[in-house]
């Protein structure tokens, strides 16, 4: 096996989108890299790098030669989102519908061009890692939503954009728009993903969230979990893919993402309008929490664990309540067996 870890500086933040962006290797410097012992010698035995050549050991460009467009097209949104003023690459920012389609604009770069992390020109959040994986490069060549094959002319020959419009078109529908998805920072095949928050200023206990969501991130909720849980919600225990479940927080959250295929382009305000106030709220909740568990662990540190695990349940709950409330909404809006 061979391996190498490079640590990101405090004040730095880094992306792995799919392929690896080490470069080189300073085992002289220990609080900065780590490595197999033969992290270079299986190169050398494969005739991927020669020390005659005179040329640095690069791993990206030994093991990871050639980057596909769906991890640059990330690394370049994560860059261009954080510190605009690093971009290494012309603007791909465009609102015209056919840029999608203009080769001549789709650079595809080495990774090499990328640090390896690099300092954001503002504080990032949490908010702000959830938003960026939600991404799904609006307002870019690369945004779907916005692709030419969702517009038609109106009665008037005005182009207008299609309510249908999505930036998750299935297999089928891009068979008939003869268009194709492209791979996005959210994706609608997932299986969960998170936030990681670590704070070494509290107790283990509360000093780490979790931020989980289920599916897709566009589509879901993040269900704040401290490290200190001994208890994992139902709801959010409970998902069988072969059947349908009313307790299954999955289910709920699929529900609503299958239902925005009805109408996409209201449907997502729908979705913004009840998801961003019970997010903010947790956020909110949180911090009470922490100041209830710290001033509890000094009287019972069991109540306190339980304290955190009905926290925890509540929100589950709330999420629950709120994607079915959502669901019923969304089918009521936007269904196709309204009379006209």
């Amino acid at each position: 096996m061979i391996w190498a870890a490079q640590r990101v500086p405090d004040e730095e933040i880094a992306i792995i989108p799919n392929w690896s962006i080490i470069k080189e290797i300073d085992l002289s410097k220990p609080e900065q890299f780590k490595a197999s012992s033969n992290y270079m010698q299986v190169a050398i035995d494969n005739g991927w790098y020669s020390p005659e050549s005179g040329k640095p050991f690069i791993w990206q460009d030994v093991y990871a030669p050639t980057p596909r467009e769906w991890a640059t097209n990330r690394f370049w949104l994560f860059v261009n989102t954080f510190a605009p003023s690093l971009d290494p690459i012309p603007s791909r920012r465009t609102n015209n519908p056919f840029d999608n389609l203009n080769q001549y604009i789709q650079y595809v770069e080495p990774l090499s061009v990328y640090s390896f992390s690099f300092k954001p020109e503002r504080k990032v959040s949490v908010k702000d890692f959830m938003d960026f994986q939600r991404s799904t490069f609006t307002g870019t060549i690369y945004d779907k939503e916005n692709d030419a094959a969702w517009y038609y002319p109106d009665k008037n020959g005005n182009m207008v954009k299609s309510k249908l419009a999505t930036p998750f078109p299935s297999s089928e529908t891009q068979k008939l728009m003869k268009t194709t998805r492209r791979r996005l920072v959210a994706r609608v095949d997932g299986e969960y993903g998170m936030v990681a928050q670590l704070r070494s200023d509290l107790p283990k206990e509360i000093g780490g969230i979790y931020w989980v969501f289920q599916d897709n991130a566009y589509t879901s909720p993040y269900l704040p979990i401290f490290t200190g849980v001994t208890r994992i919600p139902e709801v959010y225990s409970t998902y069988d893919p072969k059947q349908y479940s009313d307790n299954s927080a999955r289910w709920a959250i699929d529900f609503v993402d299958n239902l925005l295929y009805l109408n996409w382009q209201e449907g997502k305000k729908d979705l913004e309008a009840a998801r961003a106030p019970m997010e903010q709220d947790f956020f909110r909740r949180n911090a009470e929490i922490e100041k209830e568990f710290l001033a509890l662990q000094k009287k019972s540190p069991k109540k306190a664990v339980e304290l955190l695990n009905n926290y925890t349940r509540e929100c589950a709950d709330t999420i629950m309540k709120t994607y079915v409330q959502l669901r019923n909404t969304l089918i009521t809006k936007y269904t196709n067996n309204r009379m006209r």
